[in-house]
Parts: structure tokens; sequence; C-alpha cells
């Protein structure tokens, strides 16, 4: 099953662009839903890398967890402002990412996340919990862009 979700962000394609790239940014938009560590496992980088391997442990609102997730970022296309990231976990087979970021004027720009998932028998329910957890990393993106 797909979610493709989409916003207009009140700052620059450039800066979005900038801080996307960045751990620090993922986890600041996907708290107080999910929480990432690296106990026990390297370090996220401070920014993304094209071909890199990451691996993390999930919690679900901060404090359930659901495993090790492996993130795979196969693209980073630094013309076209695109990220495409392949993940695994105990619970998705498959959960392929793509960000977008596009501009729509000097101080304007459009983000958009676009996910396709595999998890078996529990895609319906994973389905339903990334439209919701995507919608408010989004909200989270327009928050922050007051202060890029």
């Amino acid at each position: 099953m797909k979610v493709d979700v989409s916003t207009e962000l009140n700052c620059s394609a450039a800066k979005v662009w900038n801080e996307v790239q960045k751990s620090a940014l993922l986890l600041h938009v996907i708290w107080p839903l999910a929480r990432l560590t690296t106990s026990g496992l390297p370090d996220l980088p401070e920014r993304w890398r094209q071909g890199q391997k990451v691996r993390c442990r999930v919690y679900v609102f901060g404090i359930i967890p659901i495993g090790v997730r492996e993130l795979y970022f196969e693209r980073i296309d630094q013309n076209g402002c695109r990220i495409v990231t392949r993940e695994s976990d105990r619970l998705v087979r498959s959960w392929n990412h793509t960000i977008t970021i596009t501009p729509l004027g000097p101080n304007r720009s459009k983000y958009r996340d676009v996910i396709d998932i595999d998890a078996g028998h529990l895609t319906v329910i994973v389905w339903v919990w990334t439209n919701w957890f995507y919608r408010h990393r989004q909200r989270r993106w327009r928050a922050l862009t007051r202060t890029l």
C-alpha cells in the first residue's frame, strides 16, 4: 500500500533540502510519536550519505520498542532534491520512502513523502499508522520552518 502526503512550507527549498539531510531533523519531526536510538549500534550520522546503511532501535510513542530498523540510503539526488530509502524491520518487510523538495518561489517549497509499504498481514494497520505519522511529521516541519 502507498502513502503520499505533501505540504507547502514557508521556507526556501534550499533551506529545507539542507535540513532534510540531517539526522537531527528526523529525530525532531518524529517526536513524540516515535523515537530512534542507537544504543549498542553505531551512532546516527550528522548528515545522510548515499549508499549508507543505518540501523536504529525504534520506539512507538517514544516508549514501545518495535525492534531494530535498517535504513539504506539508496539515492540522495542533490540536484533533484530527492532522497530514496529502502527500510525494513521485524514488522515491516519493506518500507520504500521517497522524500522530494520542490521550490514554489523564493521563500516557499513543497515537501512530499511517498511511502510504499509491505507489512504482510499487518499492511493495512501499518498503512493507517503511517498516514497519521507522516501528517504529524509534516505538521512538525511547518512549525519548524518558522525558525529556519
